[in-house]
Formats: structure tokens, C-alpha cells, sequence
């Protein structure tokens, strides 16, 4: 199977579909309509979203506003209908900011990267089931990030390392985040929601597109 990777410029966005290929931007071998295209931009967050996530049903705020130059690339290709103008943020760090970002059918995540940023869709339907993994990207420096959006009650995430390591992850505003060492042996990512105790596998951002 032959895949594509490809790195992220500062001002553009990485949009995948699916937690097992959130790395990076995707193009599918031979052609054919991305995921998402063509989809009527969302001018409300759907009540299926703000009855799974909490965060989503709050009065919207000056700290809620993506980037500038984020926001505007969105727009431009606006993916399941995703809408920035409808963002909340759930995740402030120094280097990092998670976002969560409605659309069609879907809620979309954003991790700013540099001037850019990471951006993958689920289903709503599978986010309220709590049966949604995590993306992953390569951060400044080489260090890894893995983040993910998760329903009401779910309070952590646990990031499985290595043979045995794993690391329990607070969840914030129905967002997780976690930043790794470059080279980090990802194994899975699980957590207890809706569905009961669920478990994903995480792909290293740095390997996960090559020619098997």
C-alpha cells in the first residue's frame, strides 16, 4: 500500500478524517474526492454536538477566536462544513492551542503548530459514543502531540508508551493533549466513556506514511 506524507507549511491545514491517518495531510493514491468536500459551511452548532460536548454550549469568548491566518484557511476550504467563526477553545499552552471546531455531521479539532495548524473531523455521532481516537503531528523540535476531543464525562485519557509505560492525560474542556520526546514508542491511547473502556492505537507521525 502506498501512502503520502506530507508536512504542514505554517500557514496551511492538515485536515484527515480518521484518527488512523490524523498525521499530517493526506492525498489518496489514484485520485478522487477528499473526505468532506463540497459540504455547505455550518452557520450553527448542530444540538447533537452541544449535548455531547459541554464545551460547545457555552456563550463563545474573545479567547475562543482561532488564528487569524487558521481561520481564514478553513474558510477557504471548509471541509464536513466547519466553521471557525464557531470555535471554542478548549486547550491554551505556550507553544499549543486546541480548538474545537463544529461542522456537518462532524466536530473538527485544530492543534496550532507554528503559524498553522493540525486539524482532523469525527463523526458527532461516534464523539457522543465516546468511540473516537487520537491525532497525532510532529511538533517544533521533532517532539510528538497527541490530541483528541471526547464527550462529557470523560475526565482523562491514558497514552500507552513503550512495553508498559503509559500516561494518564487530563481531559479539558472535552479536549486532551499530550506532548512527547521525538522517537517516543507509541503503542495506544484509551480511555472509559459512553461505550464503556475503549482503546486506539496511536501511529508516530514521523513513519506512520510509508510504502509497505
Amino acid at each position: 500500500m502506498k501512502t503520502l506524507k506530507q508536512n504542514i507549511p505554517l500557514t496551511a491545514i492538515a485536515l484527515v478524517a480518521l484518527a488512523a491517518l490524523a498525521v499530517g495531510a493526506v492525498a489518496q493514491s489514484g485520485g478522487g474526492t477528499p473526505p468532506g468536500e463540497g459540504v455547505s459551511q455550518v452557520t450553527t452548532i448542530e444540538a447533537e454536538a452541544q449535548e455531547a460536548m459541554a464545551v460547545l454550549d457555552t456563550s463563545r469568548t474573545a479567547s475562543d477566536v482561532m488564528p487569524e491566518e487558521v481561520a481564514e484557511s478553513i474558510d477557504e476550504n471548509a471541509r464536513f462544513g466547519m466553521n471557525p467563526d464557531l470555535s471554542r477553545e478548549s486547550i491554551n499552552t505556550v507553544a499549543n492551542d486546541v480548538y474545537v471546531v463544529p461542522a456537518d455531521d462532524h466536530i473538527c479539532m485544530s492543534l496550532t503548530v507554528g503559524d498553522g495548524a493540525n486539524i482532523s473531523c469525527r463523526e458527532t455521532e461516534d464523539v457522543a459514543d465516546g468511540d473516537t481516537g487520537a491525532a497525532t503531528v510532529t511538533l517544533a523540535g521533532g517532539s510528538i502531540g497527541i490530541y483528541g476531543i471526547v464527550p462529557d464525562g470523560v475526565e482523562s485519557v491514558t497514552v500507552n508508551t513503550g512495553e508498559s509505560d503509559s500516561d494518564v492525560v487530563d481531559v479539558q474542556d472535552n479536549a486532551y493533549l499530550a506532548v512527547l520526546p521525538e522517537g517516543t514508542p507509541l503503542r495506544t491511547l484509551s480511555y472509559t466513556g459512553p461505550s464503556g473502556v475503549v482503546e486506539f492505537p496511536l501511529y508516530d507521525p514521523a513513519v506512520v506514511f510509508e510504502e509497505e
